[in-house]
Order: C-alpha cells, then sequence, then structure tokens
C-alpha cells in the first residue's frame, strides 16, 4: 500500500469535516427516497441526449412494439447515467418520460427501485464492495476499511476531488471468488464506459487497484486476482479427464440426415402434386 498516496487522500478529504459527503449519504436510492432542488439538480435545467446516444436510443426504442415503448426505459435510464457522470437528476428523468410518453412519475419509480442507477452525483470511478453473507465472511469489511482508510471517506462519501465514491451492492453473483468490488468507470463517457469485477481481494490488492485507477491506467488483472475461473482454490476436483459416454450424438451427422429427409419430403410432394395435376388433365379430356 502506498503510504503517501493514502496520506494524500486523507488530506484532501477530510473525514471529520466533510460536511457535503455526510449530507449527501443518504440520498442514495439505496436510501432515502427525497428529491431535494440543488443547483446541478433541479427540474428547471435542461438535459438531452447528445447526438452520438440519440441514435443509441433510438436503437433501443426500435427492438419493442410501438405500444411497449416504455419497456425501454431501463437501458435508455442506463445511457443516460453513463452520459451524466454517473447519477441521474430529475431533469434527465423528465426527458426520458418525455421520449417514452410516460408521466414523470413512472421514471422517478424504476431509478429509486434499482440501485444500479444513481440519485445524487458520484465520483468519476464508482467503487462497490460487496456486502452480501459470502463476501462478509471472506473479508469484505476488511476491504471496505482498506479503501476507506486509503480514500479519506466512509461508505457513500466520494473524494473531495471527485474522483472515487465508495458504495456498497449486494451480491455480485461470483460469490465462489468472494470478496469482490465492482467499478463503474465513468471518465470516458458511454462511449468508453466499463463496469469491472475484481475477486479474490485482499485489503493490499483492492488499494493496489484503486491506485491504478487513480493514475488513470486500468488494472492489469479483472475477474479474479489469482484464479482464471471459478474453481476451488485448490484447483478443479471435476471434469479433469474426457467424459466415459454415453456421449451426444453426432450433430453434424444428424443435420445431414435431417436435411436429406426434407429434400426427400420436399421432392415427393412436388412428385405427388405433379402426378394430381396430370391425372385432373386426363379427367377432362
Amino acid at each position: 500500500m502506498n503510504k503517501n498516496t493514502t496520506a494524500t487522500y486523507k488530506e484532501k478529504n477530510n473525514m471529520n469535516n466533510n460536511t457535503n459527503n455526510n449530507n449527501d449519504k443518504k440520498n442514495y436510492s439505496v436510501g432515502l427516497m427525497v428529491h431535494r432542488d440543488t443547483a446541478e439538480n433541479n427540474s428547471e435545467m435542461k438535459w438531452s441526449f447528445n447526438k452520438e446516444n440519440e441514435k443509441i436510443v433510438q436503437e433501443i426504442i426500435e427492438r419493442y412494439p410501438k405500444n411497449y415503448k416504455r419497456s425501454a426505459m431501463i437501458p435508455m435510464l442506463d445511457i443516460a447515467q453513463q452520459q451524466n457522470n454517473g447519477f441521474l437528476t430529475v431533469s434527465l428523468m423528465n426527458h426520458v418520460a418525455e421520449i417514452l410518453e410516460v408521466a414523470p412519475i413512472r421514471v422517478y419509480e424504476v431509478a429509486t427501485f434499482y440501485s444500479m442507477f444513481n440519485r445524487t452525483k458520484v465520483g468519476a470511478y464508482h467503487v462497490m464492495v460487496c456486502g452480501t453473507t459470502p463476501c462478509m465472511l471472506r473479508g469484505a469489511r476488511d476491504i471496505e476499511k482498506a479503501l476507506s482508510d486509503h480514500l479519506g471517506v466512509k461508505k457513500f462519501e466520494t473524494t473531495r476531488d471527485g474522483k472515487f465514491t465508495l458504495g456498497e451492492m449486494e451480491c455480485m453473483g461470483c460469490c465462489v471468488n468472494a470478496p469482490m468490488i465492482a467499478v463503474a468507470d465513468y471518465t470516458g463517457g458511454v462511449e468508453k464506459y466499463t463496469y469491472n469485477y475484481y475477486e479474490d481481494l485482499t485489503p493490499e490488492t483492492a488499494v493496489s487497484i484503486v491506485q491504478t485507477l487513480a493514475q488513470g491506467k486500468v488494472p492489469k488483472k479483472i475477474g479474479s486476482q489469482i484464479r482464471n475461473k471459478a474453481e476451488p482454490l485448490s484447483g478443479t476436483t471435476t471434469l479433469n479427464s474426457d467424459p466415459p459416454g454415453p456421449n451426444c450424438r453426432d450433430l453434424q451427422k444428424l443435420k445431414q440426415e435431417l436435411e436429406a429427409a426434407a429434400k426427400q419430403a420436399a421432392a415427393d410432394a412436388a412428385a405427388a402434386k405433379a402426378a394430381a395435376a396430370a391425372a385432373a388433365g386426363a379427367d377432362k379430356k
């Protein structure tokens, strides 16, 4: 762990005096669902998709029948959040409602239900520690403490330089590789947006990942830091040799047989049709 970097972050953020972060802490969609107008988040502001993202939005909408337009809401909000540096403003949600021709409350309901959507500003890197039981048993709280100490912020707070927000997520689905974090990278907008898992962490490797991101670099290893797949630490214990059988049928041979049968059936049908036509012609004579 780089002690100098840790000290710098602590000095910048000054955990005991960071009143803005303490106030913001309750406004995430995993917390209090109440909107308070601010200078950067109010209904009087204008917001719209840029030209590049308008094309993406139209492609999303065209996936659904016109009378089910609202089905595009979640992917549209995801694109909007990526464009808007990681959070959804009221004016943004109103714009999505306008495009989908629904009441704004329908968009608010979705945005406040799913914790993947942030209702207050987050850092350029949103670092989320898995807090579910397997990760907790494997040291998630130690990971969270190491990141908190390094960044100089508490959970749900953002560093003063706006670079990192430390958050929590429930069950990322990689329990066998616990503990883990997910990092949403909003530094490059929609085009360069990434959402990566880092698994099998220790406090030291978690801090190292954050240090690499702080330098504008991509960590060398995404996923498990010590394994190449989800498997026991001691290595695989099953499927280490070819299965004894019975094996699957030769699907290529089966395909050829089915195609030949279909071709023969079509030929038989054509012959029967021709014979019927010939018989009908003979009857007329």
